[in-house]
């Protein structure tokens, strides 16, 4: 069987890249018996004609712009469309979306011409089947994934006296709430908590002026060794105003550092046993969040972290076996 995974033309981005993630997919099991290849979108069309690819997959994000170029690709006699929606959610629609029906006509539209639409976590998939963007013989649900292995591998946060050491990192950008989560941590008492915050993005100098210098909030620019970073904190704070599935948060749950993150989208489910969540964009809520984390006891605070590392000890395999399931569905 050929599959040929269609990105964006501008790539996608996060943590570990799509990219990586389906490099792993094409290395792991699966390719004993399928042969994958990855393309942009302008490529597509010449590629899947010289290589006839039994299935293609869409990965990027869908818009008018899109639409044309995807419907050329399944054409009557073309390829077969499977779209993986990593983009889109109920908090993105809320945040984002000025006119909800003209959005929803749009993604009716790409996800008609496809014959499976998975949604990359449950909350995802129960706001596609609320809005009624597909029908359900056409939805699949596999959680987004990566290989976990040296996050499985970090050894739980051990007590060192000091302030309890958070972690967020991810885009500068409006998306993570980067900027709720400072002004969170200016309401806490001085000497209580250190965050550290990773990454790079359009609103690094915003951010950095909201920080005001503040000596317990530090920005580490790009982080490639995250692993490292979580080996060097207490918990992990993932305060995005929407998040699809979240691999922050997955990655957090291997690493066994508890969560506080924000109560939307693929987060919500990721966060049960492991965390706390607190309403998106809210500032005080995530303050008092925070407090409720530094309140618990060690003994507590450790069974969160162990607690998510079981949830998360299983997410890769869990994740081929969903990609053999829908693989299959074509074979």
């Amino acid at each position: 069987m050929k599959v040929l995974h269609v990105l964006g033309s501008q790539g996608m981005g996060w943590t570990g890249g799509i990219s990586a993630t389906l490099a792993s997919l094409a290395a792991s099991e699966l390719g004993r018996w399928v042969e994958f290849r990855q393309s942009a979108l302008p490529e597509a069309r010449e590629l899947c004609r010289r290589w006839s690819p039994d299935l293609f997959v869409w990965h990027g994000a869908c818009s008018w712009r899109t639409l044309p170029a995807l419907a050329r690709l399944v054409r009557p006699g073309g390829t077969r469309g499977v779209v993986i929606e990593h983009h889109y959610s109920a908090g993105f629609e809320r945040a984002k979306v000025p006119s909800p029906w003209r959005f929803r006509a749009m993604l009716r539209l790409h996800y008609g011409l496809m014959k499976r639409v998975v949604a990359v976590s449950e909350g995802q998939a129960a706001w596609i089947r609320s809005a009624g963007l597909t029908g359900e013989s056409s939805l699949r649900v596999i959680r987004s994934s990566r290989q976990l292995e040296p996050f499985l591998d970090l050894p739980e946060p051990q007590p060192h006296g000091g302030p309890l050491r958070l972690v967020a990192y991810g885009r500068l950008s409006e998306q993570k709430g980067f900027d709720s989560l400072i002004r969170a941590v200016k309401e806490l008492p001085v000497g209580s908590v250190s965050l550290s915050i990773a990454g790079e993005g359009a609103l690094g100098s915003d951010l950095r002026a909201l920080a005001a210098e503040d000596p317990r909030i530090r920005f580490l620019g790009r982080i490639d060794a995250v692993p490292k970073l979580l080996a060097d904190c207490d918990a992990v704070v993932v305060p995005s105003r929407w998040e699809p599935w979240g691999n922050v948060a997955l990655e957090a749950r291997a690493a066994a550092r508890p969560l506080v993150v924000s109560d939307v989208d693929g987060l919500s489910e990721q966060v049960r046993g492991c965390g706390l969540a607190v309403p998106a964009d809210d500032a005080q809520a995530l303050a008092a969040a925070l407090r409720q984390l530094l309140a618990l006891p060690l003994a507590e605070r450790r069974a969160l972290g162990l607690q998510g590392r079981a949830t998360a000890r299983t997410a890769w395999a869990d994740y081929i076996d969903g990609w053999e399931k829908l693989l299959r569905e074509f074979s």
